[in-house]
């Protein structure tokens, strides 16, 4: 199915060029947060075009290490060269650097799965992740990949500390449900993102999966605004213990230490 859109007030000399930039934009951003891989079929539906128009775009993508195609030739994935384009967006240039071995820490002593966001897009968006060595593997924040900015611990802390008049329209618009335990209400939700300022950390227990609790606090830079969020998450009697987060005072050290080296 072709694309819907008015490209009349594209410059007639570069329209083609931008109309195909635009499609090419289409194609990546269908790759949603919970997909691992898609078929054509089904990223040419959501970007809407037409399946040859989708095809060519994905080979050149592909080239430019945007996109991968798996072994059997049937779905595609976003490549790493997506992450090499986000690192760019932080305000701290090493802040990837600077943060993977806090990760690298925070996943072997916690067990958990330890996540670096920033807000991009009207997203949060993952730009470092580390595994811990429980069996258990979280997959709903994959390396390169977007949450919504109301879903989870890591992406509301995001949220909280955006400027009023964005936390504003975010809350305005549509407030996409991923579980039964997703807070919804822009009502509750605003009263909970003024709690996680006061009280610099926040919570998530089965919000995206069933079973699944995160834990997150903030990254602040140089000016002490929030650059970014570092979050952890695993299973939800290894997050939370009598309604108490047990890994946040670590979480709290490693991301202080952190800050520090953003700020030498």
């Amino acid at each position: 199915m072709e694309e819907n859109r008015d490209d009349s007030a594209l410059p007639r000399e570069n329209g083609a060029t931008i109309r195909t930039v635009r499609r090419a934009l289409a194609i990546l951003r269908a790759f949603r947060s919970t997909d691992r891989e898609l078929p054509l079929g089904e990223i040419a539906q959501r970007a809407r075009l037409d399946k040859a128009t989708t095809h060519r775009l994905l080979r050149t993508l592909m080239v430019e290490r945007l996109i991968d195609q798996q072994e059997a030739g049937m779905t595609y994935s976003l490549s790493i060269g997506v992450l090499e384009l986000a690192a760019g967006l932080t305000r701290q240039g090493d802040l990837r650097q600077l943060a993977q071995p806090v990760l690298a820490a925070l996943a072997e002593s916690t067990g958990t799965t330890a996540f670096l966001g920033i807000v991009h897009d009207w997203q949060a968006l993952c730009i470092g992740r580390v595994d811990g060595g429980l069996a258990i593997q979280i997959r709903s924040w994959s390396l390169g990949g977007r949450l919504p900015l109301h879903c989870g611990a890591g992406p509301r802390v995001l949220l909280a500390h955006m400027p009023p008049k964005d936390r504003a329209r975010v809350l305005a618009g549509k407030l996409e449900a991923l579980s039964s335990k997703t807070p919804t209400d822009p009502a509750e939700l605003n009263d909970r993102l003024e709690t996680i300022r006061e009280r610099g950390f926040d919570i998530g227990v089965d919000e995206i999966i069933e079973g699944i609790a995160s834990v997150a606090i903030p990254v602040r830079g140089r000016d002490g605004f929030v650059i970014a969020t570092i979050s952890i998450s695993g299973l939800n009697a290894h997050m939370i213990e009598d309604g108490q987060a047990r890994h946040l005072r670590e979480l709290q050290t490693r991301v202080r230490k952190l800050e520090a080296g953003l700020t030498s």
